[in-house]
This record gives structure tokens, sequence and C-alpha cells, in this order.
């Protein structure tokens, strides 16, 4: 089967985009902002909201145990962890036109910004666990049984989510590698 590329170039370059594509693309990529811009806002909203409602004093005006061994951890970690994810949170963008080695480059990239941030998920889980056993370690040299017990449980909540994170970190890690090593091989039979 003999099959001549101009003819084929020639016969594809012909063909018509269905109409209205350029509308529908932009409608989808406004969209896609759209989410994008609520989902880093409703995230923010509910990291506030957990800072407020742990550290709010109750009624009696003091605050427990517990609420005095999150503040450090909620007034540090977050809001490092917010400043570094808001400042890597811009994308590079590719045109639909480009090159395909232009394409393999960028997405290379954006999978390793999201290696990093699965790398930062991790070293905040650890932390977290690191904080929790000077947490109980201090409480239970100086501290009275209120204080163990908060925190015993801070190293409890600790472990637990350093447990999901690895569990959630290394699932996407796996996934990104694969895609990664598919985008490596794209760049290279370019």
């Amino acid at each position: 089967m003999d099959i001549n590329d101009d003819a084929l170039r020639a016969l594809w370059q012909r063909q018509q985009p269905p109409p209205g594509l350029a509308a529908t693309m932009a409608r989808k990529v406004q969209r896609h902002r759209r989410l994008a811009a609520v989902r880093v806002t409703v995230e923010i909203a509910v990291t506030v909201a957990g800072i407020a409602l742990l550290t709010w004093p109750p009624a009696d005006g003091h605050l427990s145990a517990g609420q005095w061994l999150l503040i450090p951890f909620f007034s540090v970690f977050l809001v490092a962890g917010w400043a570094v994810l808001l400042r890597q949170r811009a994308d590079q963008r590719v045109a639909a036109h480009a090159p395909v080695a232009v394409y393999a480059s960028v997405r290379k990239r954006q999978l390793r910004t999201r290696l990093r941030h699965l790398k930062l998920a991790q070293v905040s889980a650890l932390a977290l666990c690191g904080y929790a056993l000077a947490s109980v370690v201090a409480c239970h040299l100086v501290g009275t049984v209120e204080w163990k017990q908060a925190a015993l449980r801070l190293a409890v909540w600790a472990v637990a989510w350093m447990a999901g994170t690895g569990w959630l970190v290394r699932r996407q890690r796996t996934a990104i590698r694969q895609e990664y090593r598919r985008i490596a091989r794209l760049e290279v039979g370019d």
C-alpha cells in the first residue's frame, strides 16, 4: 500500500473545523479558569475557617491545651505552605499549534512542579509528626494530664495524616512519573 504524504497532507489541510469551535473552546477555557479560581478560594477559606475554629477560645475565654498545641503549627506551617503553593501556582500554558518539543518541555516542567507539590505535602506531614513527637515529649516531661492527653491526640492525628498523605503521594507520584516518561519518549521521538 503506497500512501502519498503530500496528497494526504493536502486533504487534511482542506478539512474545515466544525463551526463555532473557537467559541466552544473559549467557553471551556474560561470555565476551567473560573473553576480553578473557585477551588483556590475554597481551599483558602477552609484553611482560614479551620484555623479560626480550632483556635477560637471557648466560652470561658481560656484556650485548651489542645488549642495551644495547634496554634504554633497552624500559625507557622500553614502560612508557609500556602505561601509556597500560591507562589508556584502559575502554570505555563502552551498554544495548541506549538511544536511537540515546546509542548513536551512545558508539560515536563508542569509535571516536575506537581512532583514538588507532592514532596511539599510529604515534608509537611513529616514536620507535623516531628512537631507532635516534640509536643508529646515536652508535655510528658513538664505537662499536666490535660496537656499529655492533648499531645497524644495530636500525635495520633499526625500519624494518621502522615499515613494518608503517604498513600496519596505514592499513588499520584506513580501516575505523574508514568506521564513524564511518556512525554520524554514523545520528545525523543519528535
